[in-house]
């Protein structure tokens, strides 16, 4: 898995739309979330990682797309199918290797393991910099907010003529 990794950082430099780039973005962050997903114990770690990866992504898209000029998307057929066969590759040998998981037993296992991570983050002795983490991510919400002038907000205008 890690060398299907390396091979879609690889593809970035052959991207010259942001659509492009957006799009390989967010699978090298699924791609990234679920390698880290098959090493942990738990899937918190994995799900969070995917939405604040997907999020960044979002607002890193309506940047780009509100700066960069309204150019045709180009699609080279060539990376299209380079790309498919080096993932079909890595897939093929992904999954159709003779490994065999035993899951009797198992549930019950992950399910406690979940539930003393959640509690290892929100004890007493924790209470405080989650406060703190609450109170800053409102903090900013609102700074970002006011700094945000209407006048003066996105690049784009709304109204077409």
């Amino acid at each position: 898995m890690m060398s299907m990794i390396f091979i879609f950082l690889g593809f970035m430099c052959f991207m010259t739309n942001p659509i492009s780039m957006g799009l390989l973005l967010t699978f090298y962050s699924f791609l990234i979330s679920f390698f880290i997903g098959s090493i942990m114990l738990t899937s918190w770690f994995c799900i969070i990682i995917i939405l604040v990866m997907v999020g960044g992504l979002l607002i890193i898209f309506m940047y780009i797309s509100s700066i960069s000029s309204n150019e045709k998307f180009k699609f080279n057929l060539f990376l299209f199918y380079l790309f498919f066969m080096v993932s079909f590759f890595y897939l093929d040998e992904m999954f159709f290797e003779n490994q065999t998981l035993d899951v009797s037993g198992m549930g019950s296992e992950i399910d406690l393991l979940e539930s003393f991570s959640m509690v290892k983050l929100y004890n007493n002795s924790c209470n405080m910099l989650t406060f703190f983490m609450i109170i800053y991510l409102i903090f900013t919400m609102i700074v970002v907010s006011f700094v945000v002038k209407h006048h003066k907000g996105p690049l784009r205008s709304v109204i077409y003529e």
